[in-house]
């Protein structure tokens, strides 16, 4: 990479950068993604993530304290390049309030390599949809130390921007699969996991069971739950006690009052 500063818009590597971040096509065919953000960017390269080459805009760099994550990543021998601030903004998904881009190399979601603890939960989502909800569930997980998420059919880019920037960058640590919804079914079995579906039609309420270890919670999508390929899959079904008038949570806040409650009851 050149060490010559990139000033126009217009330029050849900047319009790169547009696609990536907009494109799930042209992240599929180079193989690699669009990350904004010192803290994301980091946060996927300390997790064992290649990053690819980075660019910069030392004034954006200077007024959101970027300065040393620069410093951190110049040290790494990584290619990176000076933008000016009509360039960078070009390039930016968050409106500039970043001053650092990087484009890393993505990786393999099969079940070939995913490898969980038995003995924390899992988290089975099939259709999400969401690329801001799928980045927070990832990053929800991370939080409460499950054991990884496994995505059925979904509908939505693993790597999306909105997915990276949702879940802090933490996504690039944690053991994800992905498959047909008859690929998880046949991994679940093998696994002989506990397997709680989810649904606000449910009988019985979060906190009246404990879970047991290890057990699966699956998920269905924003729209209309879990379809007709689940429903003779779980080995229970389970709702959240709702005293108000809404008829379900946010995808995220349901996986989050499920792993809590994992917890709180694994501590009893």
């Amino acid at each position: 990479m050149t060490n010559a500063t990139i000033e126009s818009p217009t330029n050849s590597r900047i319009k790169e950068l547009v696609k990536l971040r907009e494109s799930p096509r042209r992240r599929r065919e180079r193989g690699c993604f669009f990350v904004e953000g010192a803290n994301d960017l980091l946060a996927l390269v300390r997790a064992g993530r290649q990053l690819i080459e980075f660019y910069f805009c030392p004034s954006m760099v200077e007024q959101f304290g970027e300065s040393s994550a620069l410093e951190e990543l110049r040290e790494m021998g990584i290619p990176g390049c000076e933008t000016s601030g009509i360039a960078h903004a070009k390039a930016s998904y968050t409106s500039g309030t970043h001053g650092i881009i990087g484009v890393l190399r993505t990786w393999e979601l099969g079940f070939d390599a995913f490898s969980v603890r038995n003995d924390a939960p899992l988290v089975v989502l099939d259709e999400v949809e969401k690329p801001g909800n799928l980045g927070a569930i990832l990053r929800t997980v991370e939080a409460f130390g499950a054991a990884g998420v496994i995505l059925s059919d979904p509908a939505v880019d693993f790597f999306n921007p909105n997915v990276v920037r949702s879940s802090r960058g933490l996504f690039g640590g944690m053991p994800v699969a992905m498959g047909t919804k008859g690929d998880v079914r046949e991994w679940l079995k093998k696994s002989a996991r506990h397997i709680v579906g989810t649904s606000s039609r449910a009988q019985e309420i979060m906190g009246n069971k404990k879970f047991p270890a290890g057990t699966a919670f699956l998920f269905g999508s924003e729209k209309v739950g879990l379809g007709e390929f689940w429903q003779d899959q779980p080995d229970q079904w389970v709702k959240i006690g709702i005293q108000g008038q809404a008829s379900s949570l946010n995808l995220n806040a349901s996986v989050a009052c499920f792993l809590y409650e994992y917890n709180r009851m694994s501590l009893c």
